[in-house]
């Protein structure tokens, strides 16, 4: 039933009738600032058991420049905001308290401007900004943060598993004995999340319409699906003719005086489209029939796919080509050295990766994405002591691919309390917080560990032991 969240992006989480607890009495004492970053971390872990969180970093990175740049015209700045992709092709998007925003694939894939790509970030920051899950928290203090984590995680897990019964069993072990939990939001709420974010989406420079415009494709679009039987607490929150009118009255109060869609975005959903894909073969036939006949918004967006898809399909011939076009016809970026390194790669010339690899960290020695490439590069050619060098000078928060080959880069050097220390973030940013104490667990029974060390696995367990203690609760 993947229909579900195809009705519309603004059917967002707390849209859909979710049921939440209340640990608190008003929008300002309900949770502190903390409390809702511990649950928004929690939330985020809970997800990641249950469907695939994409953590591409030239995605993330995309999606947090574009939604850090929004929230800075916001009415409170100073927010803390983390976007993040998940691998669905429903339509939907949705935030959660501590200023975490999901988007799935399908709608990133479904715009067809980056204005309509921030108009959907800006309804979400909205709703953040303008507390409206906070202020809609109500019930019983007895849930702990793990808890209410794990409702929402269920709700989203109804409409991206594609059976929504999944969601419901899980729900339903949530609510047992006859606990009443409600986070709906109002009518006036999506209404204030429109209005607000129409203004950050004008003060940013984006064209207010795309919002107005989305809207009304993607009720178009929903028509096709109201013969299937469309659950009632998805029909709450419609896209009525009222409210696209509505906001494109409120669009034409703004200045037409708008930038394009930047570069970024093009390649970005280029990157998506190639990694989303269950049939790369026939992918590949659709991008070279799209680039023979035109048929394209961007050429270096459908070259730079091709060229994905063609090393992602093992196959080098053509893959040259669109790195020298690209190469031509735009401006010098990471991703198109590490398609050169990664075709060296494919051709069996790992000096020449290597190389290009060092050269590309002359140019960018602090980018994330093209050291996580080398480091694992280094690995497959047993140069664990370069990978866990390379890996040290960088810090992507939250990646647990990053942590990963850490704790190899740590083990195949031999040092295995430090292995271990990795290879529990990793577990425990996947949701897997009791693997992540048996890691630990381990850790503490090697002997000699030096005092330094040892203190930070301690701490580690002492924490994460208290976690899953409450998890489990």
């Amino acid at each position: 039933m993947r229909y579900l969240f195809l009705i519309l992006w603004v059917i967002c989480l707390p849209c859909v009738a979710i049921d939440l607890p209340d640990i608190g009495i008003s929008a300002n004492t309900i949770m502190s600032p903390a409390d809702e970053q511990k649950l928004g971390e929690t939330f985020i872990r809970q997800l990641r058991r249950q469907v695939e969180v994409i953590d591409d970093l030239q995605i993330s990175n995309y999606l947090n420049a574009l939604g850090h740049r929004l929230a800075s015209y916001s009415d409170n700045p100073e927010q803390r905001f983390r976007f993040f992709t998940i691998k669905e092709s429903s339509i939907n998007a949705f935030a959660v308290p501590g200023g975490f925003i999901g988007v799935h694939s399908g709608l990133i894939l479904k715009t067809q401007s980056e204005s309509e790509l921030a108009s959907v970030l800006s309804h979400e920051i909205a709703h953040v900004t303008q507390r409206h899950i906070a202020r809609t928290i109500e019930g019983s203090q007895r849930f702990s943060l793990p808890a209410i984590a794990a409702l929402i995680a269920a709700a989203v897990l109804a409409g991206a598993a594609g059976s929504p019964e999944v969601g419901e069993a899980a729900l339903a072990s949530i609510l047992a004995g006859n606990i009443q939990m409600q986070i709906n939001f109002t009518r006036i709420h999506e209404k204030e999340a429109d209005r607000v974010g129409m203004q950050i989406l004008a003060k940013a420079g984006f064209n207010p319409n795309d919002m107005p415009n989305f809207f009304e494709r993607l009720q178009t679009a929903s028509r096709y699906y109201e013969d299937w039987g469309v659950p009632e607490f998805l029909r709450t929150h419609p896209v009525t003719t009222d409210r696209i009118a509505e906001a494109r009255d409120r669009a034409e109060k703004y200045s037409k005086k708008l930038k394009s869609d930047t570069p970024p975005y093009h390649l970005m959903k280029a990157q998506l489209v190639v990694l989303v894909a269950d049939n790369k073969q026939n992918l590949l036939k659709r991008l070279k029939k799209m680039l023979k006949t035109g048929h394209y918004r961007d050429e270096s967006a459908i070259r730079y796919a091709l060229a994905l898809t063609l090393l992602a399909t093992r196959q080098t011939d053509g893959v040259q080509t669109q790195i020298d076009w690209l190469l031509k016809n735009d401006n010098d970026r990471v991703i198109y050295r590490l398609l050169k390194a990664r075709l060296a790669s494919l051709q069996k010339n790992d000096t020449k990766a290597m190389q290009i690899y060092k050269q590309a960290l002359e140019v960018y020695p602090d980018d994330n994405m093209l050291v996580l490439d080398y480091a694992e590069k280094l690995l497959q050619n047993n140069a664990a002591q370069k990978a866990k060098a390379a890996l040290l000078t960088i810090s992507p928060a939250s990646n647990p691919n990053y942590y990963h080959l850490l704790a190899k880069s740590y083990q195949l050097t031999g040092v295995k309390g430090e292995a271990h220390l990795a290879l529990a973030e990793s577990y425990y940013l996947m949701g897997q917080t009791g693997m992540a104490v048996e890691q630990l667990k381990l850790a503490r029974q090697i002997k000699q560990l030096d005092f330094y060390l040892a203190s930070r696995i301690e701490a580690r367990y002492q924490v994460l032991q208290k976690e899953l203690f409450e998890e489990q609760r």
